[in-house]
């Protein structure tokens, strides 16, 4: 895979998979633009993969704010002239007391917290990056799905309608982008090792729901989405790939 010249823009991209993603941009060539609420982590994390050699730069951006989301397209643009590669990829979870509730007990507040980032953010941000892919003639995005997405999981009903409508949203960009260039696919991990699962309950007999055994890694998501970035994908638009470990086999 080989990303010299090429502008990718990463949210979430201060931990987790979004980080692994970056450092992998940055490793082969491509400048990441990592997008993160969490301006110490995200200027650490720039200045890490600054260290390593490659290029990066951090924008700090909280995604409930949708003035500020787009405003990061246009930020890149006015500095690169470009973006190559968008991953959506950036996720608040609900801290509330109903943060694991039924439907009927999920406050208004809850609801709009996760939709504002789950999918409203992606969608208003990929929304101001296509007509600047548009104007260069291409280019990849990639979002961060779930498994959840496919599964009717218990108490967590904002987040997977969230990423089921990010799913499908995957697939209309995909639809309606390709004639211009542009590709859109997904990752939908299962449970992955990062700090958006820390603190929740997983015992020996969850990981016995998953084939492989254990949680996946970051990395290993990472490496799946800087394939559908790169033009070894480029036969590859409107999938939504799953990597779980075998959990929805």
């Amino acid at each position: 895979m080989d990303f010299r010249g090429r502008i990718g823009v990463i949210t979430g991209g201060a931990t987790g998979i979004g980080n692994a993603v970056a450092r992998g941009f940055a490793a082969r060539g491509g400048h990441a633009v990592l997008v993160d609420f969490a301006r110490e982590a995200g200027s650490r994390a720039t200045e890490e993969i600054r260290a390593g050699g490659g290029n990066a730069s951090f924008l700090e951006c909280d995604l409930r704010d949708l003035g500020q989301v787009e405003a990061i397209a246009e930020a890149v643009d006015r500095e690169f002239g470009r973006i190559d590669f968008l991953h959506n990829n950036g996720f608040g979870k609900w801290d509330g007391p109903d943060a694991h509730a039924l439907v009927a007990d999920v406050s208004r507040e809850h609801w709009d917290h996760v939709m504002g980032i789950g999918i409203n953010a992606p969608f208003h941000l990929t929304r101001k990056v296509l007509p600047i892919m548009q104007r260069q003639g291409g280019g990849t995005i990639v979002n961060t799905a779930s498994t959840a997405s496919f599964r009717a999981e218990p108490h967590v009903s904002a987040y997977s309608v969230a990423k089921a409508a990010l799913a499908h949203f995957t697939r209309v960009v995909a639809r309606e982008y390709s004639k211009f260039g542009i590709r859109c696919n997904a990752v939908a991990p299962g449970v992955i090792d990062t700090p958006l699962i820390a603190g929740a309950p997983l015992d020996e007999g969850f990981l016995a729901t998953i084939p492989l055994g254990r949680l996946g890694q970051a990395q290993e998501i990472a490496n799946v989405v800087l394939f559908l970035a790169s033009d070894l994908a480029s036969y590859v638009t409107g999938e939504v790939v799953v990597v779980d470990g075998g959990r929805t086999l």
